[in-house]
C-alpha cells in the first residue's frame, strides 16, 4: 500500500472568509484523503480585528505583523482557538473528515518568545510535533489555531504562516501549501511556476519579489533545505484547484 503524502495546508485570505469557497476546499480535501494526510493550519486576523473593534480596541500593525496587546490576546484566544477553530472542525466533520481542533498550546506544540518586551505577539522557538503524529497516525485531521505560549505560560499570538512553516519543517512534510489571495509569484503578469534559491535571489534583487513575499519566499527556501519536499504559494478559487496545486499545475512551487 502506497504511503500517503503528508501536506501542511495553511488557509488565509478571502478564501478562508468565503464560506462557499471554504466548503469546496474541504470537500476536495475529503476526496483526496486516501492519497494525502493533511494537517490544517489557520489564522484569522481579519476576524480578530473585527471583534477587537467591537470591544473598543484598535488593532496595531508594524511591517504587516500585529502587535498584540494583553487585552487583545484574550480576543485572539477567543476568536482563533475558539470561534474559528470550532467552526472549521464542524465543517470538516460534516464533510466526512475526522477533524480535531487544537492550538499551538496543546501538547506543547509551539513554544514562543515575545517579539519585544511586553508584546503578546511571539516568534516560534521550538516545535514539538508529537501530538500531531499521534492524531495523524490514528486517522484524525489536526486543525490548528496559531496561538501559543511563552516559557512563563503567557499566551502568545503567532503568525499563521510562521506556524505552518515551522510545523512543516518539524514534520519533514512532503509539502506545504500557502493558500491566499494571490495565484502565485508574478513576473510581468505571468505566474512563475517553479522557483529555486538562485532564481529567488535574482528576482528579489530585481524587484520582482517585494514586500511580504520576500520573507515568505526566503523562509520557504529554508524549509525545503530543511527537508520539506516543496512549498507552493497559490490561490484556491474553485473545485479541482487543490489537486492542481498539489500536482504543481497551479501556483508557484519553491524547490531546491
Amino acid at each position: 500500500m502506497e504511503m500517503k503524502k503528508r501536506i501542511v495546508l495553511k488557509m488565509g485570505g478571502k478564501a478562508a472568509a468565503a464560506q462557499e469557497t471554504l466548503i469546496h476546499l474541504i470537500e476536495e480535501m475529503s476526496r483526496l484523503q486516501d492519497r494525502y494526510q493533511f494537517v490544517f493550519v489557520h489564522g484569522g486576523g481579519a476576524e480578530v480585528s473585527r471583534v477587537s473593534r467591537i470591544f473598543g480596541l484598535k488593532p496595531v500593525f508594524r511591517n504587516g505583523i500585529r502587535l498584540t496587546s494583553e487585552a487583545e490576546m484574550e480576543i485572539v484566544d477567543m476568536v482563533l482557538a475558539g470561534k474559528m477553530n470550532k467552526s472549521l472542525v464542524r465543517l470538516f466533520a460534516s464533510r466526512g473528515m475526522k477533524a480535531v481542533g487544537i492550538s499551538g498550546v496543546d501538547g506543547d506544540l509551539f513554544l514562543a518568545s515575545p517579539l519585544e518586551e511586553g508584546s503578546f505577539t511571539g516568534r516560534i522557538r521550538t516545535v514539538n510535533p508529537g501530538l500531531i503524529e499521534v492524531l495523524s497516525a490514528h486517522g484524525y485531521l489536526p486543525v490548528i489555531a496559531s496561538v501559543s505560549r511563552d516559557e512563563k505560560g503567557q499566551g502568545m499570538n503567532i503568525n499563521a504562516d510562521e506556524a505552518a512553516l515551522e510545523l512543516s519543517r518539524a514534520l519533514k512534510a512532503d509539502g506545504l501549501l500557502y493558500l491566499s489571495d494571490i495565484p502565485g509569484i508574478l513576473k510581468d503578469g505571468s505566474i512563475l511556476s517553479t522557483i529555486n534559491e538562485t532564481e529567488a535571489a535574482w528576482e528579489i534583487n530585481g524587484g520582482v519579489i517585494t514586500g511580504g513575499m520576500v520573507p515568505k519566499v526566503t523562509s520557504s527556501l529554508e524549509a525545503v533545505k530543511g527537508g520539506v519536499g516543496f512549498v507552493t504559494i497559490g490561490e484556491y478559487v474553485r473545485p479541482g484547484d487543490l489537486a492542481a496545486l498539489l500536482e504543481g499545475k497551479l501556483g508557484s512551487r519553491i524547490v531546491l
